[in-house]
C-alpha cells in the first residue's frame, strides 16, 4: 500500500508528534487507496488535514513568538531578536516550522489529488466537490502564505528568485527536486488557492474549518503585507465586504474576557488551531502554557502601552509558574498563558490567525493609505471597535491631527489589539514608518539588520537535499 510521506522527505526533521510517520501509516491515512473511493472517503481525507495541523507543535506560540522577538516586542529568543539566524546555525523552531507547514500542504496535496480523481457521480453534486477542494486548498494556500512570509523574501518584486518551493503534488522521492519559484509567482500560486476558496467556500460556522471569509481574510492581509500598485485599494474592498456580508456567526466579542475563555469556540475567532482531541493542550503550546510565564514582561515600548491600555486588566493577570516545583506567581498575558501548563493544562490554548477585530485595525490603515489626507475618516474604524467592547468600557482615541500620528495610532492597536496572538504585529513593525523609518528601528535601535533579515534561512538539510537545485536566501548562508 502507497503510504504518502511527508513534504520534506529528504530533509529530516519531522513533524514533533509524527516521528514514526514513515515506518507506519499516518493515523489521518493519507492514501488514496484508503481514502478516496467514495465521498464520505473525500469528506475525511479533508479531516486529515486538520488533524495533520494540529499535532504540529510549532504553529502556534513557537511561530509568533518568534515573529514578535524578531520585531522587537518580546525578549524569548536572542537569535530571534538580534536576526542572527543562518543556515550553518539551523534553529530547531525554524526547522521544525519549516517541515510542519509542508507536512500541512503535503496533506493539502494529497486531499486534492484525491477528491479531483474521484469520479464527479461520487458526489451529491459538482458543488459538494468544489466544496471538498476549495477546503484543501485554502489550507494549501494559507501554509505557502505562511512560508513565503517565513521563508522568502516577501517584500522583494514579482520578479525576485526568492519565492517559495510551491508543491503541488503528493510529496514522492521522484519529485522532490524542485525549484524556488519567484516572489510573483508565489504569491499568485496562493492568491489563486484563496480566490478558489472564496467563489466555493461555505460561510464561516466555526474556527476550527476553513471557510470563505478566512479565505477573503488572509487574501486582504496578503495584499496589504505586499503593498503592491493596487493591492491597497483592493485589499479594502475585501475589508468593507467582510465587515457588511460576513454572517451573523462570525462577530465581535463586546466582553473581552469571552473571546480568550471561549478560544476556538469564540465567535470572534476566524480560524484556530483546534486541539479539542488532545490529551494534554500544553503539549502542542509550550510558549503560551510555559514560556511567556518566564518571559513575562515585553520590551519597553510595548510594555507601557499595555499597561496603559483599558484592556490590561482583562488581558493580563496573576498565575502560577508552569512547573510543578516552582510555587510562585507573577503577572503574566493570562489572556494565551490562561493558568499555565501546572495548574491549567487542558485551558483553551488556542490560537488566533485571525479574529473579528484585526478588520477594524486593517480599515484604519487601508483607509489611511488609500486616502492620507482623510485623517478623521481613517481613525474612525479604530473608534468603531473600541465601541462595540462593554467589558471594558473604551475611550476613543483623541489628539490624532496629522497622518504620522494616525500611522502611529494605527501600530500601537495593531500591537496591545493582537500581542502574540498571529503574525499581524511583526508585519506592522517593519510597515508602518515612526519618524521616517519602519517601527522595527525605534523597537530595536541597537540591533543592526537589513530586509534580508526580514525572512528566515532555508533549513541546512534542505538545501543539502535538493543537490544545489535550491539558492539559500541571500546574506543567510
Amino acid at each position: 500500500m502507497k503510504t504518502y510521506i511527508l513534504g520534506l522527505l529528504l530533509a529530516g526533521g519531522l513533524c514533533t508528534a509524527c516521528s514514526d510517520f514513515l515506518t507506519e501509516e499516518p493515523r489521518h491515512s493519507l492514501t488514496m487507496e484508503n481514502s478516496v473511493t467514495s465521498y464520505s472517503g473525500a469528506q475525511n481525507i479533508v479531516n486529515g488535514i486538520y488533524g495533520e495541523y494540529e499535532t504540529c507543535s510549532s504553529l502556534g506560540g513557537y511561530l509568533y513568538g518568534s515573529l514578535h522577538s524578531m520585531a522587537g516586542l518580546w525578549d524569548y529568543d536572542d537569535e530571534m531578536v538580534n536576526m542572527g539566524y543562518t543556515q550553518s546555525s539551523d534553529n530547531y523552531t525554524i526547522v521544525n516550522i519549516w517541515n510542519q507547514l509542508y507536512s500541512c500542504i503535503n496533506a493539502a496535496n494529497a486531499a486534492i489529488e484525491g477528491i479531483s480523481n474521484l469520479a464527479d457521480e461520487e458526489y451529491p453534486s459538482v458543488e459538494a466537490k468544489n466544496a471538498l477542494l476549495a477546503e484543501a486548498r485554502c489550507f494549501r494556500g494559507y501554509c505557502n502564505l505562511e512560508l513565503l512570509w517565513l521563508f522568502g523574501h516577501w517584500f522583494d518584486a514579482a520578479d525576485s528568485p526568492y519565492g517559495i518551493i510551491y508543491r503541488d503534488k503528493t510529496a514522492e522521492l521522484a519529485n522532490l527536486m524542485v525549484e524556488r519559484s519567484t516572489v510573483g509567482e508565489s504569491y499568485q500560486y496562493i492568491i489563486d488557492d484563496l480566490t478558489f476558496a472564496e467563489q466555493h467556500l461555505g460561510d464561516y460556522e466555526s474556527a476550527r474549518r476553513m471557510s470563505r471569509q478566512f479565505a477573503q481574510a488572509m487574501h486582504a492581509k496578503l495584499l496589504l503585507v505586499r503593498g503592491w500598485d493596487g493591492d491597497y485599494a483592493e485589499a479594502l474592498q475585501l475589508v468593507n465586504d467582510l465587515l457588511t456580508n460576513a454572517p451573523s456567526t462570525f462577530q465581535m466579542e463586546t466582553d473581552l474576557t469571552q473571546l480568550y475563555t471561549n478560544g476556538w469556540d469564540s465567535k470572534e475567532v476566524l480560524f484556530s488551531r483546534y486541539l479539542g482531541d488532545m490529551a494534554t493542550y500544553t503539549t502542542y503550546e509550550f510558549i503560551y502554557s510555559y514560556g511567556l510565564f518566564y518571559n513575562n514582561v515585553f520590551e519597553d515600548i510595548p510594555q507601557e502601552w499595555l499597561e496603559e491600555d483599558e484592556r490590561y486588566d482583562l488581558t493580563f493577570g496573576t498565575a502560577r509558574a508552569p512547573e510543578t516545583w516552582d510555587e510562585s506567581t507573577d503577572v503574566v498575558l493570562t489572556k494565551l498563558y490562561h493558568r499555565g501548563r501546572y495548574e491549567g493544562e487542558n485551558d483553551m490554548y488556542a490560537t488566533y490567525a485571525f479574529r473579528y477585530a484585526e478588520l477594524y485595525i486593517m480599515k484604519a490603515e487601508l483607509l489611511a493609505r488609500t486616502n492620507p489626507s482623510d485623517i478623521a475618516g481613517a481613525l474612525k474604524p479604530l473608534n468603531d471597535m473600541r465601541a462595540v467592547y462593554t467589558n471594558p468600557v473604551m475611550s476613543p482615541i483623541t489628539g490624532v491631527d496629522t497622518y504620522d500620528e494616525l500611522m502611529d495610532a494605527i501600530f500601537k492597536e495593531y500591537v496591545v489589539t493582537l500581542l502574540m496572538e498571529n503574525e499581524s504585529p511583526w508585519f506592522a513593525a517593519t510597515r508602518i514608518e515612526h519618524n521616517g523609518r519602519p517601527w522595527i528601528y525605534t523597537l530595536k535601535p541597537d540591533i543592526n539588520f537589513s530586509t534580508n533579515q526580514y525572512c528566515w534561512p532555508i533549513p541546512d538539510d534542505e538545501i543539502k537535499a535538493h543537490s544545489n537545485v535550491i539558492e539559500q536566501n541571500p546574506g543567510l548562508e
